[in-house]
């Protein structure tokens, strides 16, 4: 098993927590109604260390759902480029490390499914998989 560590600059004060020692500490972040987790996420230093110029390029500009959610350029989902077609290979979609496996997960902003066998779909969102699918199908069938 071969595990991945991202060092980010803004989170120096709060170094990786043993796995024995992983209850006690989300017991003493929850005490006084959560007040721990809350010092904690305020001593994150704000700031982005990585780059997203894929996602801001004039060719994928009109791909991304939101302004604000971007695809990451160190670990975004490359698509087959088409010959003569400036942004082909952009999709607002980001591979995620899973606990034993780089590259385990794909995050994306609903229709990377119909691009890959793709056996779980999962929806981390305020609309249901229906709703998910039916736009896909709509962005499908506009094309």
């Amino acid at each position: 098993m071969r595990l991945v560590s991202v060092s980010l600059a803004g989170m120096a004060n709060h170094p990786p927590i043993p796995v024995a020692q992983l209850p006690e500490y989300v017991a003493a972040l929850r005490a006084n109604d959560g007040e721990g987790f809350s010092r904690e996420y305020e001593s994150i230093e704000p700031g982005q260390p990585f780059t997203w110029d894929a996602s801001t390029a004039d060719a994928n500009k009109a791909k991304n759902r939101y302004a604000n959610v971007v695809a990451y350029d160190h670990s975004r989902v490359s698509l087959e480029p088409l010959e003569g077609m400036e942004g082909s290979d952009y999709i607002n979609a980001n591979y995620m490390d899973g606990y034993c496996r780089l590259k385990a997960y794909i995050a994306t902003q609903v229709g990377l499914t119909f691009l890959c066998r793709i056996s779980v779909f999962i929806v981390v969102s305020n609309i249901s998989l229906q709703q998910a699918l039916r736009y896909q199908k709509s962005n499908l069938d506009s094309d």
